[in-house]
């Protein structure tokens, strides 16, 4: 993907947060997707009428060592989402532990490293109905890469 700092940069971060406030909870396509409402950033060339969006609610799972499910688990809670979290036994610590369950995911605590972790989660969002969030996920990177260079 490129992006166009220059129409990007036009307008100030105020704009952006306002307009993308404001297709929250929205059922109209693209807007209740979490990644096209924000299409501008992600992937700008692409016509509305051109995507397809199962839109918030079906299940996200992810491979952690703490951090991402922490932040995945709190995404999910606010939108409704179940999500699924693969961590590695005993690699993680209390406070990274808690987040998650405290916020309803469903966590499996397997005996490897976060690469096997990975490698479950990968193998169980291939067959099921299950959206990665991990950095393997290209959507989420193209996000990060357009908010970190917007910023």
């Amino acid at each position: 993907a490129e992006h166009d700092m220059v129409a990007l940069k036009q307008y100030y971060g105020n704009y952006w947060k306002l307009l993308f406030d404001s297709r929250v909870g929205k059922t109209n396509s693209p807007n209740g997707s979490s990644v096209w409402s924000k299409k501008e950033w992600v992937l700008t060339e692409t016509d509305g009428d051109d995507i397809v969006s199962a839109f918030e609610g079906r299940c996200v799972g992810c491979a952690s060592t703490g951090d991402s499910s922490a932040a995945l688990s709190a995404y999910c809670a606010s939108a409704g989402s179940p999500p699924i979290v693969v961590l590695p036994t005993d690699k993680i610590s209390m406070p990274q532990l808690v987040q998650p369950i405290a916020n309803g995911a469903f966590v499996l605590s397997i005996d490897t490293d976060l690469d096997g972790c990975m490698q479950l989660i990968r193998e169980v969002t291939a067959e099921l109905p299950i959206y990665l969030a991990n950095f393997l996920n290209n959507l989420r990177l193209e996000g990060l890469k357009s908010a970190a260079e917007i910023l």
